[in-house]
């Protein structure tokens, strides 16, 4: 289970490193191909934006760092680092003793229904079994913002070479579905049929239309 949060980490990081578009969209492909269902889904869905985890915010990040560190020390990492993923992914003093961080899909459906008041201690634990670059992926998964030179539409063209279908059929359903799109992985693998969303009518791109 670990390895799906790790896997997802690796993804991130490789991301960012990689300047090439079709780098990208081949990094993309290969983990929509490898990743399991729902793990993968909540992926492409902090990818594109539409990952939104209402019971933890930056602020309660930026106290959980503060607890672990002098809070003057943290103050000035933050100030010369710039992000604050990035800062408390390396400067996180974890714990000895820590359990192992459950799969990605896990760490989403638990904090979809945490409060406010329990989130924190979650992914207090959550970064206590993680390295910096999971501690970083996980924190750019929570806060959303990831800034690895992906857009949404180059996650949806991934989706379209993975599926070996036109971007367009995917952008036209797209806004009937929601994470963790597993009828959308079943229809691109061939398991399932094209997903019909309930919608009045569907999404045509401006350019398709002129």
């Amino acid at each position: 289970m670990y390895l799906c949060m790790q896997a997802f980490a690796e993804l991130l990081e490789r991301l960012l490193l990689t300047p090439s578009r079709n780098g990208k969209l081949h990094l993309l492909k290969s983990y929509f191909t490898s990743a399991p269902d729902p793990d993968r889904g909540f992926a492409l869905a902090a990818l594109t934006g539409e990952l939104d985890l209402k019971s933890i915010k930056p602020a309660a990040i930026r106290t959980l760092a503060e607890e672990r560190m002098d809070p003057v020390l943290f103050a000035m990492s933050y100030d010369y680092v710039g992000d604050l993923a990035d800062t408390v992914s390396l400067v996180w003093q974890g714990e000895r003793g820590a359990n192992r961080t459950p799969p990605l899909s896990e760490i989403v459906e638990t904090l979809e229904t945490a409060t406010r008041a329990e989130a924190p201690r979650l992914v207090a634990g959550w970064l206590d079994g993680l390295d910096a670059t999971g501690r970083w992926a996980l924190l750019k998964l929570i806060m959303g913002g990831l800034r690895i030179g992906v857009s949404a539409r180059m996650a949806k063209m991934a989706l379209a070479e993975f599926g070996s279908v036109d971007i367009t059929e995917i952008e036209e359903i797209w806004h009937g579905l929601a994470p963790p799109y597993e009828s959308l992985f079943a229809w691109l693998e061939d398991r399932a049929e094209k997903p019909t969303p309930d919608i009045a009518a569907p999404f045509r791109p401006v350019m398709l239309a002129h």
